[in-house]
């Protein structure tokens, strides 16, 4: 289905669901208006039927499934602009749901959960269950954990869309026969082109490679990272990750001390690190000490480091900026969007 009529239905269900809920009764004016800010056009323009007449709201189309994507639409739309700001997604889950009201960033989703305010209209819906049809639509997609594993190969080594499949498969460590089918979910979604069926020799390509990494952004913290048999330590000391060089120990640095390395900028308060086998050696030699609430975390590693290629003994950019925001520190958030000016926009843009 072509995004843009994917996105239609989607503002169209929450529409509706908006009404059902709270009998305010809302249509759409415009489909990608003319207007934005810092170039950055909003979906379409909605108009809500309030009490005290009618409020129109720019909208964005968004699955949101991490705080990430409201940190980025928080950045386009701040709070002081004009023109009301309105998110319409699939579904939110209750905490992102809090989240928006905390940072009164307005949204509906196609369950009825809905968060409106603006003069004389205060409405706040939360709760409501993820519709059965989301759930199903999920099953055999890129965003299974085998099939973030394959996007994240794509993302860090584009060349891999137009290798075999066996290939693809050894470098983000998946069985052969997962490939397939996520290409192809890959191909409907309009994230990659086909294999043009009279010219083959010219391969497939990306669409929007922005876009497919903000999705893998979104989906790695809540499907594939707590398939990584993460454990927590407490180091010896603060610091202790100083001059610490994994690749003795076949690991790599995420999170701060990814950002540390690659940036030379975030002084790291806290810890992560893959590792491709049993990290007991790293463990006894640094004196790592398990605790549920400790300040280092160990995560296996999900992708094959002899096709992907890191930086030093840092994981890949692009992991490095997912892991910076599952943490709602400012510091982190900071660094985060200095990874991707330095290493992943550019990528991006060539």
């Amino acid at each position: 289905m072509h995004h843009l009529q994917t996105n239609q239905i989607t503002l169209e269900r929450a529409l509706h669901a908006l009404e059902r809920e709270t009998g305010l009764k809302a249509r759409v004016l415009h489909w990608e208006p003319q207007f934005g800010i810092e170039g950055h056009r909003p979906d379409a323009l909605i108009e809500v039927a309030g009490p005290q007449g009618m409020q129109q709201f720019a909208v964005e189309i968004k699955n949101v499934d991490r705080f990430l994507i409201i940190d980025h639409l928080r950045h386009f739309w701040p709070a002081h602009t004009d023109q009301p700001f309105l998110i319409a997604a699939p579904y939110i889950a209750p905490q992102i749901a809090q989240r928006c009201r905390e940072i009164n960033m307005c949204f509906a989703d196609t369950a009825g959960n809905v968060f409106l305010r603006a003069p004389g209209l205060h409405v706040y819906v939360t709760g409501k269950r993820k519709p059965p049809e989301l759930d199903a639509a999920d099953e055999g997609r890129a965003v299974t954990p085998a099939g973030l594993r394959i996007v994240f190969a794509l993302l860090c080594e584009p060349p891999l869309l137009n290798a075999t499949y066996r290939e693809l498969a050894a470098a983000a460590r998946v069985a052969l026969g997962t490939v397939g089918p996520v290409i192809k979910d890959l191909e409907n979604r309009k994230h990659i082109t086909p294999v043009p069926e009279h010219r083959p020799a010219m391969g497939r390509r990306f669409l929007d490679r922005q876009r497919l990494f903000e999705e893998w952004v979104a989906m790695y913290p809540t499907i594939l990272r707590p398939k990584l048999n993460v454990r927590r330590f407490r180091g010896p000391r603060p610091n202790w990750t100083d001059g610490v060089d994994l690749n003795q120990y076949h690991a790599f640095w995420g999170g701060e001390v990814a950002a540390n390395r690659l940036l030379h900028h975030l002084q790291p308060k806290a810890a992560t690190i893959y590792t491709r086998e049993a990290p007991n050696r790293l463990i006894v030699e640094h004196r790592l000490k398990a605790d549920v609430n400790g300040d280092t975390e160990i995560l296996d590693v999900f992708w094959n480091p002899d096709r992907v290629q890191t930086i030093r003994d840092a994981v890949p950019p692009i992991l490095a900026y997912a892991d910076l925001f599952t943490t709602t520190d400012g510091r982190d958030v900071e660094a985060a969007k200095m990874i991707y000016d330095e290493y992943i926009g550019p990528a991006f843009r060539n």
